[in-house]
């Protein structure tokens, strides 16, 4: 696919909401997020990636804040987001966080097409896409944080994400709040961590963070 002519997305008014969040970037990071959302913006028209964008703020709000929001509950240098869709919340973690590696596995060839042209039109060295479902991927080695947003009921997701793991690896999820302690004492191999609610600053997201730890084999 060749280089495209993408809408422009102020990195100065995608910098002053998520610093608004209570979140600081550096301004090359905020400048990559800009143009991440003018892609996302570009394709979802055609590709209807994220449902209807009514306006940037909605959508720096709704997603990067809630994507970013995570950052502090990473653990260790191998990071994989299932089911990630428009790249959320990977892409805008793997573009901030350049130290560590970042595996999106998605399923859609539609939304791996777009993965894919972001890490090509960002350069990000640090990040590769995945294209199939989670629970066949057989990584070379277990990751050490597994994300996940809206991709399954608890159970499920539970049994999509466990072949990633494995004993210290966590997962962080982006889930309804209803559904935060449906997750305590759901698997014998997997602990709720109340930590996840004092992370970083305090944020107004729309989901509930969900912070678990595999404790066995």
């Amino acid at each position: 696919m060749s280089r495209e002519q993408v809408d422009v997305v102020p990195a100065a008014e995608i910098g002053r909401r998520v610093e608004a969040a209570g979140l600081r970037l550096p301004a090359p990071a905020v400048e990559s997020l800009a143009r991440f959302v003018a892609l996302l913006i570009r394709w979802n028209r055609v590709y209807n990636l994220t449902g209807p964008i009514r306006d940037l703020g909605e959508l720096v709000d709704r997603h990067l804040v809630e994507s970013l929001a995570l950052r502090p509950l990473l653990r260790g240098g191998h990071v994989a987001d299932v089911g990630s869709g428009a790249g959320l919340p990977g892409m805008p973690l793997a573009i901030t966080e350049p130290a560590r590696s970042f595996t999106l596995i998605e399923s859609r060839a539609k939304r791996v097409r777009f993965l894919r042209h972001v890490v090509t039109e960002l350069g990000l060295r640090n990040t590769e896409v995945a294209h199939g479902r989670a629970e066949l991927l057989r990584p070379d080695r277990p990751f050490d944080t597994v994300l996940a947003r809206a991709v399954a009921p608890p159970a499920e997701l539970l049994t999509i994400c466990r072949p990633l793991t494995a004993p210290g690896s966590v997962l962080v999820l982006l889930t309804a709040a209803h559904l935060r302690e449906t997750f305590r004492g759901l698997a014998p191999d997997f602990v709720l961590k109340d930590d996840a609610r004092s992370a970083g600053p305090e944020l107004a997201l729309r989901s509930s963070i969900v912070l678990l730890e595999r404790i066995s084999a």
